[in-house]
């Protein structure tokens, strides 16, 4: 009887009521505070940052309770360095609140890649190492029975020699050059009693080459390595001899001493 008259009292309805209220504002109160810090109900319009530079990108990125990641970058002579070219999620797209924003930016430099072509490499080996490094080349051929169908060297647009080692901008242009047998017949010079210079320029404007060569004696100084006479050649010379254009001539010297004694 005393429970039934506490339960039909002002009493307990008075805590009862106080009671629920206080559930109903906790309730309250706990998802007000859980969505203030997960935002599972908040969604931002992604602003549109691509053109920015990346640091006012990042801040207004942030400002917005976004997440920004610098993803990638790439190089352009035309783009301005730091700028933003790319951005994922796209300008307007709804995400939910700390969502990563991935940027793409311009870089200040280009980059740059080890060349890896060298003499003697397969020409058509060489194409496709340089296609696939992004360097543009034009191609030159230089007549050579050695080095036909072979890389000769790699030069840039100003005529400097390139190494396989090199490290040069992506995009440089290049000029590969190429080895090439010429069926083309030329008269042998005859360079027999010449001097060295003499004859490796006498070679050069029949369209030959300097091939192996060998001295009788070591020369004494650097004087008698220039003014050593040419003693003996390989082909020999014969009158109306001719030999395929870019072939290369052996050539025996010796050191004008020597040659002034047996004379």
């Amino acid at each position: 009887m005393r429970l039934l008259r506490f339960l039909i009292s002002r009493t307990f309805w008075v805590q009862l009521g106080l009671a629920v209220v206080m559930v109903v504002v906790g309730f309250v109160a706990m998802n007000v505070m859980l969505r203030g810090y997960t935002r599972h109900s908040e969604r931002i319009a992604v602003p549109g940052v691509v053109g920015m530079h990346m640091d006012g990108a990042v801040l207004l990125l942030e400002e917005q309770g976004l997440h920004p990641v610098i993803m990638d970058s790439l190089y352009s002579a035309k783009g301005s360095p730091g700028a933003v070219v790319e951005q994922d999620p796209a300008d307007g797209v709804e995400v939910k609140g700390t969502r990563n924003v991935y940027l793409t930016v311009y870089r200040s430099t280009p980059p740059s890649e080890r060349l890896e072509v060298e003499e003697g490499m397969d020409a058509g080996v060489a194409r496709i190492l340089l296609d696939v490094k992004g360097f543009p080349f034009e191609e030159r051929y230089l007549p050579s029975t050695e080095l036909a169908g072979l890389v000769m060297g790699v030069e840039d647009r100003k005529g400097k020699a390139c190494g396989p080692d090199d490290r040069l901008r992506k995009g440089a242009p290049l000029v590969l050059v190429i080895g090439q047998a010429s069926a083309r017949q030329v008269p042998l010079p005859d360079v027999v009693g010449m001097t060295r210079t003499q004859g490796m320029a006498a070679l050069k404007r029949a369209g030959l080459q300097v091939g192996f060569t060998r001295w009788t004696a070591p020369p004494a100084n650097a004087e008698d390595s220039t003014q050593a006479l040419i003693e003996a050649q390989l082909p020999a010379y014969n009158p109306g001899r001719e030999v395929l254009e870019g072939a290369a001539i052996d050539l025996i010297f010796a050191p004008p001493i020597l040659v002034s004694d047996t004379l």
